[in-house]
């Protein structure tokens, strides 16, 4: 099923987008990756419990056909009549959450990279524990055979 799914839609997207004027096609190969990458998203969270369901993986891969062969376009049907909308409807959260997520995101990374360069920079300005001069060592040469 990984061929039809992701493999044959990919070189699909590759043609369509290598062609002088892809515009139509380019929005049907749009619609079928974004449905696909829903679809994965809620399988991830959801699967667990899905896969316990009598004939989960046939329907899964009858589903998957359904999305990716072309002279069906069961993509664009999902996405025009499920997907595009309740996406319409949530735009505005959506970009909020991003957004919001992103900045969290960022502050993280960079609260991590300020404690790093903080450690990394009182270990090099500590002094070093006090040990023997050279000179005050006392070196065994006869144990050195």
């Amino acid at each position: 099923s990984s061929w039809f799914v992701f493999l044959q839609p990919c070189y699909s997207t590759f043609k369509t987008l290598s062609r002088a004027t892809p515009h139509t096609d380019l929005q049907i190969w749009c619609m079928y990756w974004a449905v696909v990458g829903t679809f994965i998203a809620v399988e991830n969270i959801f699967g667990v419990f899905m896969s316990w369901l009598p004939f989960y993986w046939e329907l899964r891969t009858l589903f998957l056909l359904y999305l990716s062969l072309p002279q069906i376009q069961g993509s664009t049907y999902v996405y025009k009549t499920y997907l595009e909308p309740f996406c319409r409807i949530n735009e505005a959260e959506f970009d909020a959450g991003i957004a919001s997520a992103t900045s969290s995101i960022l502050d993280f990374f960079q609260s991590c990279v300020t404690s790093v360069t903080d450690v990394f920079f009182s270990l090099l300005n500590q002094t070093p524990v006090t040990t023997q001069p050279q000179s005050d060592r006392a070196y065994d040469t006869g144990t050195l055979n």
